[in-house]
């Protein structure tokens, strides 16, 4: 019987072995696939946290920017000219855009966001000054970027401009990318009432039109550029390649 029995303990041996290898394999599998999910977690929160900074740049941007007596913040306060049919690339109108009549998409959807030379995408800091370190350890890639789309005016009194603000941030890598989206508001700058000096038929002339007031100023019509609503666009890629067909 001893033979036999020598047989039976090396194929219990060779099943635990193989059991052990399995159950070793399985962890190991469980491990890796934990770091991975992981790294991509940190890399999406880098792109959110990126195009969240480019969301309140652009927002800055709305409000004046760092040159609130520029055209550019004019524009935005109402002023005629800046925005027209497409996406600015100029030196003061680059990013700004009107609404595509439908069926056409909107330019948040027909522009590619992610575009290497970034034309007409506004980079991060352009009209505020603002600056950001990008490129190793866990830092973006590359600098976000937003878009600006001048949408109806919105009633009430005071009379406010509404903004679609659209912006994108990337992660480590620049294949990671996060698209959030604003609607802003801010007050229209109101006209001087008339300077009394009498034309034909005698009637009042309204006083020449000046430069809005600087954001926030107390000469402003209401209130400082406010956020109404905001989301996260994760299918963003899909809406732009079919914007493209």
């Amino acid at each position: 019987m001893r033979p036999r029995e020598h047989g039976l303990a090396l194929v219990y041996a060779l099943v635990l072995m193989l059991g052990a290898l399995i159950l070793g394999a399985s962890i190991a599998r469980t491990v890796f696939g934990s770091m991975a999910a992981a790294r991509m977690e940190r890399e999406r929160m880098v792109a959110r946290a990126a195009a969240g900074m480019a969301l309140a740049d652009a927002e800055a941007d709305v409000g004046g920017g760092a040159s609130p007596s520029s055209a550019r913040a004019a524009w935005f306060a109402g002023g005629s000219g800046g925005f027209a049919d497409g996406c600015g690339t100029g030196s003061q109108d680059l990013g700004l855009c009107l609404p595509a009549a439908s069926p056409l998409p909107p330019a948040w959807q027909a522009v590619d966001l992610a575009a290497e030379d970034g034309t007409p995408v506004v980079p991060y800091g352009r009209y505020t000054g603002a600056v950001l370190a990008t490129g190793g350890g866990v830092l973006p890639a590359r600098l976000p970027g937003y878009l600006i789309e001048k949408l109806a005016p919105a009633g009430g009194a005071p009379p406010q401009i509404l903004f679609r603000l659209t912006a994108i941030g990337f992660g480590t890598r620049a294949t990671t990318q996060v698209v959030l989206q604003a609607i802003v508001r801010r007050p229209a700058a109101t006209p001087p009432p008339g300077n009394g000096q009498s034309g034909q038929g005698g009637q009042a002339q309204p006083a020449a039109p000046t430069d809005p007031p600087a954001p926030g100023s107390p000469a402003g019509t209401g209130p400082p550029t406010g956020r109404i609503s905001w989301r996260e666009i994760p299918n963003w890629p899909e809406l732009h390649a079919r914007a493209l067909h």
